[in-house]
């Protein structure tokens, strides 16, 4: 990873606390941090993608309390997405071999969350990407085969006392044969912990 996009990266993220700090004035209660720890499956869409992969996911929580019921949750998460690439493009100059690609996101989405019950809540919101290792993977021709732009897609999920679940999808320019949009579904599952 090149050091102009992890000053990018960070940047972003600062971008979004600072954001949320200058919110938290207006915000019913003290700040809250979390941290989280999981697993996920995803899948590309797209004729050149196959089969649900595994990968992992690991970051935090900021939560701005608005009200006893509702807040907003940010969630910074350094995420390992695995997909399947088919050997449909193969052998063509602007096509990817065959195999299981590990692309490796900095994700930040920020939540609406409403809380029913202490243990159970619902969130829905932005999900904010960028894919950290874009050089790692090249096409026949020898250029990059994904773009690392910030890409926005959207993610919903619950909270069930420590486990969570999130779904979350999200389009990844690539340039494999005719440089489309993927949809990338991605399934989460893991335990978070809130530390105060």
């Amino acid at each position: 990873m090149d050091r102009l996009k992890l000053k990018y990266c960070a940047k972003l993220v600062c971008f979004l606390i600072m954001g949320l700090f200058g919110f938290k004035s207006a915000c019913y209660a003290q700040m809250g941090f979390g941290l989280r720890l999981g697993g996920n499956i995803s899948r590309a869409d797209g004729h050149v993608f196959g089969g649900h992969r595994m990968g992992y996911q690991l970051g935090g929580d900021l939560i701005f309390p608005l009200n006893s019921k509702m807040d907003i949750q940010v969630e910074p998460t350094y995420n390992l997405t695995r997909i399947r690439v088919n050997e449909n493009t193969a052998s063509l100059s602007g096509g990817l071999s065959k195999g299981t690609r590990s692309l490796k996101y900095l994700n930040t989405p920020v939540y609406l969350k409403i809380n029913f019950t202490g243990k159970f809540s619902i969130l829905g919101g932005l999900d904010f990407n960028i894919l950290l290792n874009d050089d790692a993977y090249k096409l026949n021709d020898g250029t990059a085969a994904f773009n690392s732009r910030t890409r926005i897609g959207y993610a919903f999920g619950l909270d069930l006392g420590s486990l969570y679940f999130r779904y979350r999808q999200f389009k990844k320019n690539n340039k494999i044969v005719d440089n489309w949009d993927a949809a990338i579904d991605q399934y989460q599952l893991g335990f978070k912990v809130r530390l105060f």
